[in-house]
């Protein structure tokens, strides 16, 4: 009634949306950013319903801009555009703010980033942005109190104490955005003890290794390298194996090869020099641990301490200067071969001291609290489906300069909304909703974006088309690593294809073929699954199955063989280490951050989604593969049958080449019937989501992709069957079988924990199946 009053009187419904928002906004209402009906009323208006687009903006084209067509089109007008627009140098202007402080989260040097980003949105011409706060608990150092390790000889006098910051560069000091050395998340504690083991890796078989050698870690500090694995990972083995505390280290096997050569280090080199010290957090379970399962906001039930999943043991990190010091004072019998590092000493495993009377201290004084972290939310308004989302992210924060992680990745996000800005301002609108995310204190454990994931579950359950992450872009300019559901495989072949190769002087001319032709981690497949818990895409995988991709430009895997590049999280991650060694003229740079664009449109902007299902089918055969080859002489002894999971997915294969020849023929299906195929396609990996997670990890939910038990960097498919199978193959007692004098034994349980969990992915590739067949076919 109150629209037809004011369109009697000449003023148009368009204009009713826009004195609704200017009053929402002056008298400071809160306002939900996914508020449909609103945008509804704002993207009529976009389309000239009643008031002109050129009204609205700075500048206006009258150029009709072409929508993707289908297979042979998937980025329209749109796609080109935005490949013309994005410009390298505006990406290493944006990297040198970004790096000009340290950002760590729960500072003022991050909150001054994330206000910086607001408004520079704004300015570029988003639709919407705004800070998005949650209250979490982070760990920080404390500066009056560094956490330090040293030595003491038979009368207490301190020999050795470990540096709390490494040798400034570039002749000036560090200020205060800079913190000391430390893991987040250690609890504060002090230990002075006479003994210390060396633990290699810090693996579960490093540990198993030392028990086998009588070499118990139970009540002892032990001293790991940093290194294939999650840090966080090396330490809960520490904890499972009773060890009282952990010193962390970067070895120059690792870190610098050559270093006991004399080969230089950072700066006339990317390795680290021997004062680098390698920070970050040490959780093993994403977002915040006080609100787990719910969002950070006023009013969340917050756990007691004593309560909260977090490492229990004091944990400090070393250079590998100072790591020689602890390292030449061990006695012991000599580490196996395989344990030496590249230290000029002989690695011993202790637990004595080789210098009788001396003593370690470990002393851990970090601080938690509960303070604001910040999401910067942009938004681009979809012209015909505002209510469903495509998801661009990438984590702001950084424990120091951070000029590889996050920044560059920072910095081609801050390029790719410019350009989306411009061609608003030339007329072009996406037909669904674009969301850009810079996750706040994402260092921690991915807190910003979980905790968002965990206020809009249901809306995103229902609504979220597809989570683009980049956490960070360059590493090393070989080739270019990209792990994601199988939903997004297709949009990223077709996208590659579009791209100009970073450097043409190699020989090729786009990015597929610079893709295809070199080494890459998933060879000889393109892309792998090994989604992991790397980054920010774990959490929109694992709470709601929403299809995800992760990308960086890597190493040759033939020629290096890192876990963590060399200057990672030091202080030395600085623009000039991009600038000088990486990527001097920001080309792969360039090419990334196209590459990240161009995948949005084709899903914001594409008729039909450019999924296909039936990359689903190749990701189910390899599964079945996987556990047969591995598991399947065990299996058949054991009388447990994968024959069900091999004739679902035979249903499924059949279904998903039913589906896509439904929509061969694009120019035929109404906007309806495409609206029906899309939440078709865009559900289909939601289906793999058990609400109860998984056996052994509850707090992860996706049956189909997860992190391994022992390293989430690494990736697992079937996780929960890969939890059971390890539990059942590794226990040591009797089963029934075994024998029939005997009754059903320990490792009985771990055995039907196996069917279940067969029966477990069997169910949600079933449920996938009814996904995308017409229910009244059924």
């Amino acid at each position: 009634m109150k629209v037809t009053w004011w369109t009697s009187r000449g003023i148009g419904a368009c204009a009713v949306a826009a004195l609704a928002l200017g009053l929402a906004l002056q008298l400071n209402l809160s306002l939900s950013p996914f508020d449909i009906p609103l945008a509804d009323a704002r993207i009529g208006c976009a389309l000239g319903k009643e008031d002109s687009l050129c009204d609205r903006r700075e500048s206006c084209s009258n150029y009709s801009w072409k929508r993707p067509s289908g297979d042979d089109d998937l980025f329209g007008d749109a796609g080109e555009e935005i490949l013309y627009e994005m410009k390298a140098e505006n990406i290493e202007k944006y990297l040198r703010y970004l790096t000009s402080q340290g950002h760590m989260a729960g500072t003022k040097q991050d909150l001054e980033q994330a206000e910086f980003l607001r408004k520079l949105w704004i300015e570029q011409g988003l639709d919407q942005a705004f800070l998005q706060p949650y209250n979490v608990q982070l760990s920080h150092p404390d500066p009056e109190r560094p956490n330090k390790v040293y030595l003491m000889d038979e009368n207490g006098k301190v020999k050795f104490t470990s540096s709390i910051l490494e040798e400034p560069l570039h002749g000036h000091n560090y200020d205060e955005s800079i913190p000391h050395g430390f893991l987040a998340f250690s609890p504060a504690g002090t230990i002075v003890t006479e003994e210390l083991v060396y633990a290699n890796y810090g693996l579960f078989s490093d540990f198993e290794e030392l028990e086998r050698l009588g070499l118990s870690p139970r009540g002892r500090v032990v001293i790991v390298r940093l290194g294939k694995v999650f840090r966080g990972d090396k330490v809960l083995n520490a904890e499972r194996f009773g060890a009282a505390g952990v010193i962390l280290y970067t070895d120059p096997s690792d870190y610098h090869p050559d270093a006991e050569l004399g080969a230089p280090s950072y700066p006339k080199s990317i390795w680290l020099p021997g004062s680098g010290i390698q920070r970050g957090s040490i959780l093993w379970h994403d977002g915040d641990p006080t609100t787990p399962n719910y969002p950070a906001i006023d009013g969340a039930y917050r756990l007691p301490e004593n309560e909260t999943d977090v490492p229990k043991i004091p944990v400090h990190v070393l250079s590998y200067n100072d790591a020689r010091k602890l390292l030449a004072v061990m006695g012991g019998p000599k580490a196996p071969q395989d344990w030496q590092g590249r230290l000029n000493l002989t690695y011993n495993l202790g637990p004595q001291l080789a210098r009788e009377g001396w003593s370690l201290k470990l002393e851990v004084n970090n601080v938690k609290r509960i303070v604001p972290t910040y999401n910067v939310i942009g938004m681009i308004r979809g012209s015909e489906e505002p209510d469903r989302y495509v998801i661009y992210g990438n984590h702001r924060d950084s424990w120091t300069f951070g000029s590889c992680d996050p920044s560059s990745a920072t910095a081609i996000m801050m390029e790719m909304v410019r350009s989306y800005g411009q061609m608003l301002r030339k007329g072009w609108r996406p037909r669904r909703s674009i969301v850009f995310g810079s996750w706040g204190a994402g260092e921690y454990a991915f807190f910003g974006t979980t905790e968002w994931i965990e206020e809009y579950l249901k809306v995103f359950e229902a609504r979220a088309v597809a989570h683009l992450n980049v956490d960070l872009a360059v590493i090393y300019a070989y080739n270019i690593l990209i792990s994601a559901t199988p939903m997004l495989h297709k949009v990223i072949t077709e996208a590659t294809k579009k791209i100009p190769a970073p450097d043409p002087s190699l020989g090729y001319k786009n990015l597929w073929d610079h893709w295809t032709s070199r080494v890459r981690a998933a060879s000889p497949d393109l892309m792998d699954y090994n989604l992991g818990s790397i980054s920010e895409h774990a959490p929109f995988y694992q709470k709601i199955g929403v299809p995800t991709s992760y990308m960086v430009w890597e190493i040759n895997f033939e020629e290096l063989d890192w876990s963590d590049y060399p200057l990672y999280h030091s202080t030395y991650e600085d623009f000039e280490m991009m600038k000088n060694h990486l990527d001097p003229d920001f080309s792969y740079h360039l090419a990334l951050a196209r590459l990240w664009a161009l995948k949005g449109i084709g899903l914001a902007d594409s008729l039909i989604l450019p999924m296909d299902p039936e990359d689903e089918v190749v990701m189910h055969k390899k599964l079945l593969a996987q556990l047969e080859d591995k598991y399947g002489e065990v299996l058949k002894e054991k009388r447990i049958s994968l024959r069900h999971l091999e004739s679902v997915i035979g249903r499924f294969e059949d279904t998903a080449k039913n589906f896509n020849s439904r929509i061969a023929d694009t120019e035929k299906i109404s906007p309806l019937v495409a609206r029906q195929l899309n939440d078709q396609l865009m559900q289909l990996e939601k289906c793999y989501i058990d609400s109860e997670g998984l056996p052994q990890r509850p707090h992860l939910k996706n049956a189909m992709f997860g992190p391994d038990s022992f390293n989430q960097y690494n990736g697992w498919l079937a996780p929960g069957l890969r939890d059971a199978l390890w539990s059942a193959t590794n226990c040591r007692g009797v089963t029934a079988q075994d024998t029939e004098e005997v009754p059903p034994g320990p490792c009985d349980k771990y055995w039907e924990e196996v069917r279940h969990q067969i029966a477990s992915v069997t169910r949600v590739i079933n449920s996938a199946t009814l996904m995308i067949r017409d229910f009244w076919r059924l």
